[in-house]
């Protein structure tokens, strides 16, 4: 009986004495006591965060107030671990995060601070309906059902300039070529996408964007018939040039291109166990069409020593059609910034059979029948897509998306590649003109994206 109560007076003693100098500690759910990681070493925090901040009533800022309208599932949770945060030295406040607006960081001790402190207070600071929707805190998986957004494109090729008039014969002052007929401007198309989930972390999707269309033109005139084609060899050959194409007082160059898109992936998805970062793998196949026209057309003078004794004209339309088939592979990662931003980077590339097209037809005044001619061509082609992009949810169903694009496409046949300088044979020439395709040429598009995206 002495030793029982000996024993129960020791454990009293020592209960009051760890209540007293606060050395006795209980666990949290979901953390790890500090003494086993080791002071300073990071901790695991619970699933859900909050928007980074100071909890209410330390700084006086309202907007981290609850009753100022906060989404649920994104207040203050008192069972943060209190421990330093990450590589810049900032500890974090006493209910967890940084005073500072710096946190919180993830199990690894990563934080955000040097690239994204003064967005993250800013976003955290909005009121009503400019403040992300953040409900599902720091790990939200990135998810929509449909999206669809306005595309706007720029184009460059990799084609070298062609010549194709001259002011006078032999004079190698040119005045026209395809370099006068750039397709630089920006150009609005439409992008559209849905999703299916067909198991845990995987989905099938459905990608269009394209009605992107380029057009271009350019002329040059003469107060006398003093131009001359490529067809002569700028009045060369034959002396003076022909009937049709050359002595004229004017030329015209019109260049045209479209684009259109589409992809059937499967993606499968992954993410850290904090959250702060997401991404996927995808695999999939891709149709891509590029079709395009250039036109030269010459006009002369009427009655001219020619077949018909009318107005001399020429004219000379280059059509391609560049359809590429292929698989590709890519995968994107994603950065949660705070609950309902996330910035992300996708990157797609594939191997692809170009099935060009290339077709020419050509009248002129001196021409019995107009000339017609078609040639087609496979060749691999390679297609190369990067993709920056950032998501700002309004709500629970819609959320704001925009994205930088660039895309790299090479061995397509361009219209302004295929011109053939080989006049035709009724303009009375000994040559023999064989139809030709050049697939070699390279093309890239930039721009960005505005949209939306909906998940019921």
């Amino acid at each position: 009986m002495k030793l029982l109560k000996g024993w129960k007076l020791k454990l009293f003693a020592g209960l009051a004495l760890a209540s007293l100098s606060g050395t006795l500690q209980a666990q949290k759910p979901g953390g790890l006591d500090p003494r086993i990681l080791g002071q300073g070493q990071p901790q695991i925090g619970p699933a859900s965060y909050r928007i980074p901040g100071p909890p209410p009533g330390m700084s006086g800022d309202p907007s981290m107030d609850p009753s100022m309208g906060m989404p649920m599932g994104m207040g203050m949770d008192p069972n943060l671990p209190q421990v330093p945060c990450g590589p810049d030295g900032m500890p974090y406040g006493p209910e967890g995060y940084n005073d500072q607006c710096n946190g919180p960081c993830d199990r690894f001790g990563r934080s955000p601070i040097s690239l994204f402190h003064a967005m993250r207070c800013r976003l955290a600071g909005c009121r009503g309906c400019l403040r992300p929707y953040g409900e599902g805190g720091i790990a939200t998986q990135r998810w929509f059902d449909v999206s669809a957004e306005a595309i706007f494109l720029t184009r460059t090729s990799s084609v070298a300039n062609f010549n194709t008039s001259s002011l006078g014969a032999g004079s190698n002052n040119f005045v026209l070529g395809t370099g006068d007929v750039p397709l630089s401007d920006l150009r609005a198309g439409l992008g559209v996408q849905a999703n299916f989930q067909v198991g845990p972390g995987s989905n099938l999707e459905l990608v269009y964007f394209g009605l992107n269309k380029w057009e271009n033109s350019a002329s040059a005139t003469s107060s006398v018939p003093n131009l001359f084609s490529f067809l002569s060899d700028f009045g060369t050959v034959p002396a003076n040039g022909f009937d049709d194409s050359d002595r004229s007082f004017q030329h015209t160059l019109n260049y045209s291109s479209t684009l259109n898109n589409g992809e059937i992936n499967l993606r499968r998805r992954w993410s850290e166990p904090s959250g702060f970062f997401q991404g996927s793998f995808l695999m999939g196949v891709r149709y891509l069409d590029i079709d395009e026209q250039a036109a030269f057309a010459a006009r002369g003078e009427d009655n001219n020593a020619g077949a018909n004794n009318g107005p001399r004209f020429l004219n000379y339309t280059v059509n391609t059609q560049n359809s590429l088939v292929g698989f590709q592979v890519g995968s994107d990662l994603w950065y949660n910034i705070i609950p309902g931003v996330k910035l992300g980077v996708e990157g797609k590339t594939g191997l692809y059979n170009n099935r060009a097209h290339q077709n020419t037809g050509i009248s002129a005044n001196s021409l019995a029948n107009n000339v017609a001619e078609e040639v087609l061509s496979n060749k691999v082609a390679s297609i190369t897509q990067i993709s920056p992009q950032v998501s700002y949810r309004l709500n629970h169903s819609w959320a704001f998306r925009s994205s930088y694009q660039f895309i790299y496409i090479d061995n397509v046949a361009l219209a302004t590649n295929n011109f053939n300088s080989v006049p035709p044979t009724g303009f009375g020439q000994n040559v023999n003109r064989v139809p030709t395709i050049n697939n070699n040429a390279a093309i890239t598009l930039q721009g960005f994206t505005l949209g939306g995206e909906y998940t019921w």
